[in-house]
């Protein structure tokens, strides 16, 4: 079987969806299929809507045996204008044409001449759901959608994104299946009339190989720290809880924590604002807080292992790949009541959650952790155990292909 994985961004890219793609293109492999991933030239997310930020000039790469097809992000002119026409005049404009959805019209292009694909695995963004499914009409194959849909709390949603404005849910409704990464979001699938049968509970994972070798002294050396560490390694902005992190560890500095915070990870503009905000002047932040930047793979693993304790207090996460990672790690974890950590976490026992927007609740639960590592260690432990058992690569990837090959035999499965 021929496999086109689609995804607004790939490999060498480390992120959440980017992972999770690669990650199924190479089990493909593994399966006996051939795998294509077709993607865009950005780096930064900034790149999607203006010349700013990175991106990446190759326009193929071979990974493990996994071809990666770049094409080019272009920037019209008076974008603001362009896209309100769009949105309102072009069929199923509403959501892709919404920022930050990109302008891409080489894949368009490519997609309208190409063929020989027997399915097609879209994922994320609204532009890369509608082009994997216009796609998968006029060539006739299977079409597996993965919208990876950040939509806030179960009772607190956020549209921000506009996920579902245009045909969304029409081309969820007509794929083989929908990958849900969470209950929540399956709940929110039902909601837009997508068969029962049609969901695929799925998740992501880790592949346990990667954490032999994890050095933390390798990275405290590297950022010059010593003592405790707390982590938010993300990609930094509002709906990630940038702002909501420095004041609870503020508070909790104030209240007698002796710590050091490190921001890991891509910084966007909006958060950008808020660390020149909040950090120059600040007595307790200044001097306490480190900013890394983008953390390659190889790095990642080092960063994690010597922090002390990891939040991701984010309503914009889907799923929350950096937990498992802690956990791997045995390092206590603080999430959020979205996406899929309430599924992950069991609060009190192998986590805490903390609701969106509540520093005083998050500097309580840092504090909590920080202050009594017996109960850290065995959070850590309990995480880890977990992790092996239900949230590796091998599993959540031989379950997608298990229900591939279903859609192939006219069978259907909850």
């Amino acid at each position: 079987m021929r496999i086109l994985h689609l995804v607004h961004r790939a490999w060498p890219y480390h992120g959440g969806a980017e992972r999770y793609v690669m990650e199924h293109a190479l089990a493909g492999e593994r399966w006996g299929h051939s795998s294509v991933v077709c993607t865009t030239d950005a780096w930064d997310m900034s790149w999607f809507t203006g010349k700013v930020g990175g991106h990446i000039e190759r326009r193929e790469d071979t990974h493990e045996g996994v071809r990666i097809i770049r094409f080019p992000v272009r920037h019209p002119p008076f974008q603001d204008i362009l896209r309100g026409l769009l949105r309102r005049t072009v069929r199923c404009g509403e959501d892709r044409f919404f920022y930050p959805n990109p302008f891409v019209p080489s894949m368009g292009r490519w997609l309208a001449g190409e063929s020989g694909f027997d399915t097609v695995h879209t994922n994320a963004m609204p532009f890369i759901l509608h082009a994997g499914w216009e796609h998968a009409v006029k060539r006739g194959c299977r079409l597996v959608s993965v919208p990876h849909a950040n939509v806030g709390e179960k009772y607190r949603r956020t549209d921000a994104l506009r996920y579902f404005d245009g045909c969304q849910a029409r081309i969820l409704r007509e794929s083989c299946f929908t990958v849900a990464q969470s209950r929540f979001e399956r709940d929110l699938y039902l909601d837009l009339g997508v068969p029962p049968e049609r969901i695929h509970l799925s998740g992501s994972g880790i592949d346990p190989s990667e954490f032999t070798g994890a050095d933390g002294n390798r990275a405290r050396n590297g950022m010059g720290l010593e003592g405790p560490i707390v982590l938010s390694l993300t990609a930094h902005c509002s709906d990630r809880g940038t702002r909501h992190i420095l004041e609870a560890f503020r508070a909790a500095v104030e209240g007698g924590l002796q710590a050091t915070l490190v921001l890991a990870g891509p910084v966007l503009p909006d958060a950008r604002r808020i660390l020149e905000e909040m950090v120059p002047g600040d007595e307790v932040l200044e001097r306490r807080v480190v900013v890394t930047g983008y953390v390659r793979q190889d790095r990642r693993i080092d960063l994690i292992k010597a922090a002390d304790l990891v939040v991701l207090p984010s309503r914009l996460d889907c799923f929350g790949i950096v937990l498992l990672e802690a956990w791997m790690l045995e390092r206590p974890v603080i999430g959020c009541w979205s996406g899929a950590m309430p599924d992950l976490v069991e609060e009190g026992s192998d986590g805490f959650l903390v609701p969106f927007g509540d520093p005083v609740t998050l500097a309580h639960r840092i504090r909590i952790l920080m202050e009594n590592r017996e109960l850290a260690s065995s959070m850590g432990e309990r995480g880890r155990r977990k992790v092996e058992a239900c949230w590796t690569w091998d599993r959540i990837t031989d379950d997608f292909y298990r229900r591939l090959s279903c859609c192939y035999a006219g069978e259907a499965e909850s």
